[in-house]
């Protein structure tokens, strides 16, 4: 995902809210934040219907979320529509680059690395599953006895990675998932966290990286380097 939101009009740092009805609309999309933007009846206040799970308040109550975007610094209304359904006003652009920043822009950054971990690797042929939230990415990569996460590390510069191990036993795959974490924690400079799983006659064998965001980030830029990610399928 290439996010799109690029504020059009910097010079409306002040303001009503209306004005940056498309930046609000833009961003909700990068966020895959399910949820309706519109003008406020006041015709300059924009009204954001909030219908995704994703909301970072724990109860879906205005009560809920206007506790969380006081705490927040989010400078913002709740009331519940007659859809029960919790509606956040903005009244002035201030307050919907405040919104975008501590509800949307978590979830921006983390799609925008997802979609380029598993762009690159997909172009080089690997099936590639990943989980998301606003903390974390975890990426599986299934294949028979691990040949997945094998040519993973070679595109890491780690050639003959399982060379000794029988990939096909438990014990050589953790050895293997072992051998992978001390890799990718060189590279991202902090404890990653990786775990290999056996296959069953649902599944596949598979391994797991379990990475920060900021890990996730610095594990992407290194497989992006010329020269260090190998050919294209």
């Amino acid at each position: 995902m290439t996010p799109s939101t690029v504020d059009p009009a910097p010079q409306l740092a002040t303001g009503p809210a209306a004005p940056l009805h498309q930046l609000l609309e833009s961003a909700v999309t990068d966020a895959d934040f399910a949820a309706q933007v519109a003008v406020g009846d006041d015709g300059s206040s924009l009204a954001v219907t909030v219908y995704s799970s994703r909301a970072p308040w724990v109860t879906t109550t205005p009560e809920a979320a206007s506790a969380w975007l006081a705490e927040a610094g989010v400078d913002a209304s709740a009331t519940l529509n007659e859809g029960f359904y919790v509606v956040i006003v903005l009244s002035t652009a201030v307050a919907v680059r405040q919104f975008i920043a501590a509800v949307l822009t978590p979830w921006i950054t983390v799609h925008t690395i997802a979609a380029r971990l598993i762009e690159f690797l997909e172009d080089r042929g690997f099936l590639v599953q990943v989980e998301i939230d606003t903390r974390r990415l975890r990426a599986g990569l299934p294949d028979s006895c691990l040949g997945s996460s094998v040519r993973f590390a070679e595109l890491l510069g780690a050639p003959g990675i399982g060379d000794g191990l029988a990939l096909q036993e438990p014990d050589g795959m953790r050895h293997l998932a072992d051998r992978i974490q001390w890799l990718v924690t060189g590279i991202v400079g902090s404890a990653a966290g990786t775990t290999a799983e056996p296959g069953c006659a649902h599944e596949q064998e598979h391994l797991t990286l379990d990475l920060t965001l900021d890990q996730a980030a610095l594990l992407v830029q290194r497989l992006e380097r010329p020269g260090a990610g190998g050919p294209r399928a």
